[in-house]
């Protein structure tokens, strides 16, 4: 199975919950009120990298376009 990556800058997340909704199998609340990555396989410059499946993508690249504040990547 394919992979694709995720890389979240969670440090400037406003905790709306679009990318819990969008993709849940890979974010979750924090009891801070932020979105964190499933699953982090490192940290680099500010963001949390992670991996999701690409037949998956099409949920991803809305959490990545719905991002109010823009801290997620995808690919």
């Amino acid at each position: 199975m394919s992979v694709i990556s995720i890389a979240h800058k969670r440090n400037e997340c406003i905790g709306c919950g679009l990318c819990i909704e969008t993709a849940p199998g890979y974010w979750f609340m924090n009891p801070n009120g932020e979105a964190e990555l499933q699953q982090v396989l490192r940290t680099q410059n500010n963001f949390e990298y992670g991996q999701g499946f690409t037949h998956d993508e099409d949920q991803l690249y809305a959490a990545e376009d719905g991002c109010p504040v823009k801290v997620i990547r995808i690919g």
